[in-house]
């Protein structure tokens, strides 16, 4: 029993698939049947007694456009343009048909609706083939992009490491003309330093070896100056020193003389100490006048040396005004050394004399 609803199931399936098989072979036969077109343009009669047709810009076009997905693609239309028609047409008698059947069209569109329908899987397939043509799509303008953007970005990169060494070399070569300003300037600085330097010490140094020929000039003058007055009074100090001694060695002599002379006469002593007295004071008055030539000699040297210092400078004038004046003053004090010491000389005798002669009275007022 099974098996025989199982081969009446069978063959009714068999059965309905063959007459779908021969329904769409009916389908194909009919439309290969037809013989007319599908545009047709009948004219049976046209009688025309003048026509004059002046046509700019005609275009005319017949198309026959169909899709169905990606398995069909149809386009079907009329397309006509016409710019502009100058048309003169005298005596026209015409008869025209024009017939456009889509018969066929339609049928194709049947055709295809009827495989979608027996084979599902197609749309899958077709589906299937639009996301990957959609996704390699997607995948080829990322790479295009990120291609562009590498190419962009290398580009931008070339042009700032292009402006980076322009700028660089730019900075490098002004950095070495402001260098170069710079050592240039310098240089001239320190040549310009130099030469005010070996100026100002050439300066110096003429300045310095005048004023040393000066203090030397100067010094000189005083030198000989003080050398002249100290001469001078160096020999003023001598004769009034020799002229004390020689006072002083008289007068010995003469207290000498007396001591011996006492015991034999008072008169003869007193004129011999009158005498001695005598030659002490002459000697004296000789020696004091030589002692003011010798003055006068060392004034008129000072007086002539600051003359000599005045050409040489106010400097060396009170130097020699000012050794003048020690000199004058030693030569004064030598004077009143040489009188004090000669009056002493003069008055030590007398002195001497009278205790000699009190002595005597003594000597005779003594028994023998």
């Amino acid at each position: 029993m099974d098996d025989e609803g199982t081969e009446d199931v069978t063959e009714t399936d068999y059965d309905a698939e063959d007459n779908d098989a021969d329904d769409y072979a009916d389908e194909e036969l009919v439309g290969a049947d037809s013989a007319e077109p599908d545009v047709l343009l009948d004219v049976p009669l046209l009688k025309v007694d003048e026509i004059v047709l002046d046509v700019e810009d005609l275009r005319a076009r017949v198309s026959l456009q169909a899709e169905v997905l990606d398995l069909l693609r149809l386009n079907v239309g009329a397309d006509v343009a016409l710019g502009s028609v100058h048309l003169d047409i005298k005596g026209v008698e015409a008869q025209a048909l024009l017939k456009v059947r889509l018969d066929n069209v339609a049928e194709v569109i049947g055709r295809v609706l009827t495989t979608i329908d027996r084979n599902p899987d197609i749309l899958r397939d077709v589906t299937s083939g639009v996301g990957s043509a959609v996704r390699e799509v997607g995948t080829g303008a990322g790479r295009t992009l990120d291609e562009v953007g590498r190419g962009a970005g290398a580009a931008v990169e070339d042009v700032g490491r292009g402006a980076g060494g322009a700028v660089e070399d730019v900075g490098r070569g002004a950095g070495g003309a402001v260098e170069d300003v710079g050592r240039g300037a310098g240089g001239a600085v320190e040549d310009v330093g130099r030469g005010a330097g070996g100026a100002v010490e050439d300066v110096g140094r003429g300045a310095g070896g005048a004023v040393e020929d000066v203090g030397r000039g100067a010094g000189g003058a005083v030198e000989d100056v003080g050398r002249g007055a100290g001469g001078a009074v160096e020999d003023v100090g001598r004769g009034a020193g020799g002229a004390v001694e020689g006072v002083g060695r008289e007068a010995g002599g003469a207290v000498g003389r007396l001591g011996d002379d006492a015991g034999r006469a008072a008169e003869g002593l007193a004129d011999r100490t009158g005498d001695t007295v005598e030659g002490a004071a002459a000697q004296a008055g000789e020696t004091l006048p030589d002692t003011g030539e010798i003055v006068s000699d060392v004034s008129e040297t000072a007086h002539g040396e600051a003359s000599r210092a005045e050409k040489a400078g106010g400097a060396t004038r009170r130097a020699a005004r000012k050794s003048a004046r020690e000199a004058s003053a030693r030569t004064r004090r030598a004077d009143e050394g040489g009188e004090t010491a000669a009056r002493r000389g003069a008055k030590a005798p007398r002195r001497k004399m009278t205790r000699v002669r009190e002595q005597e009275a003594a000597d005779e007022g003594r028994p023998p």
